[in-house]
């Protein structure tokens, strides 16, 4: 088996049902592959729709009871035969020369295990941004998913290779490696981000190296909810709570109560310029200090619930 698919879905079948559509689409001449989509909902209307691609499509369903996006892909861990496992979500529409261009760049660079490729939004047909939104802001194109890296195919980091489109030799994997199931979206609005991060900092400090390739390329559907700055703060929360579990930068500081001194003026600083920059009507500012917000209120989350006592949590 060359490559496995992974995905793993919660309650979006309308979604889904787009995504595998499109892999109807993906040429695969001379490729052996498969598709696994683990339902982390297990919901009997999933399964059917999965069912209604088995003679079109190599793809599988599977179950997994645990809430997490993580625990989802565990899942499918034991399951899959491919060399070279590519990880994506049930929300992408894929270049139909996606998986070819992967594993041709996979065998083009033998020394690499980890590799990325490019990702492009797709917003809802006649619809646009919130005012303020800013798309080249850089916590606007991780928001929404925007891996483009102007860079030729070789060595990147791995902060570089984003989940929708990430592929890593099986030979990682059967090293011990694999997810953390603690970090990643769950059912939870307030789940800690990062799960494709902290997998591949892990495996990097290990020894396994990184590399790009341009020519593989999903576009990422972006939902209209998506289009708001309060979707957008939310989402900044949970990189907030990410960051500060995965780089630990503020561990040094000063704490009371098991946060850092300085987050709590951070906060009411941050609040404050917020609500002016509101009533003001400066939608471009009141967007930056809005997700700024955001983000310094997921750290001080994070701290608040691992340093709360014991017998509190």
């Amino acid at each position: 088996m060359d490559i496995s698919v992974v995905l793993a879905t919660y309650n979006r079948d309308e979604i889904l049902a787009k995504t595998l559509l499109n892999f109807q689409s993906l040429k695969t001449d001379g490729l052996a592959w498969q598709v696994f989509v683990v339902d982390n909902a297990c919901r009997p209307e999933t399964l059917k729709l999965v069912s209604g691609f088995s003679e079109s499509l190599p793809v599988r369903y599977l179950e997994e009871v645990t809430a997490g996006k993580n625990n989802a892909l565990l899942r499918a861990m034991p399951e899959v035969e491919g060399q070279l496992v590519v990880f994506t979500d049930d929300d992408v529409i894929a270049d139909p020369d996606w998986l070819l261009n992967l594993w041709s760049g996979a065998k083009r660079l033998p020394q690499f295990d980890l590799f990325g490729g490019r990702i492009l939004p797709l917003f809802p047909e006649g619809m646009e941004p919130e005012e303020g939104i800013d798309l080249e802001n850089g916590f606007t194109r991780s928001a929404y998913v925007i891996a483009d890296w102007d860079l030729p195919e070789g060595e990147i980091r791995p902060g570089r290779i984003w989940g929708p489109n990430m592929a890593v030799r099986k030979r990682v994997f059967d090293a011990g490696y694999s997810f953390d199931p603690s970090i990643g979206p769950s059912q939870s609005a307030s789940y800690t981000m990062g799960s494709e991060t902290e997998f591949l900092l892990r495996v990097s400090e290990a020894g396994f190296r990184g590399a790009y390739i341009p020519t593989a390329l999903v576009h990422h559907q972006i939902r209209p909810n998506q289009l708001s700055i309060d979707w957008l703060r939310g989402r900044a929360y949970r990189q907030g709570k990410g960051k500060a579990a995965l780089y630990g930068e503020f561990d040094g500081y000063k704490h009371w109560f098991g946060v850092p001194r300085f987050l709590f003026r951070k906060l009411v600083t941050l609040f404050t310029k917020t609500q002016l920059c509101k009533l003001l009507g400066d939608s471009s500012r009141y967007y930056r200090n809005a997700i700024e917000l955001g983000m310094f209120q997921g750290i001080f989350a994070y701290y608040r619930e691992k340093n709360r006592p014991k017998d509190l949590r």
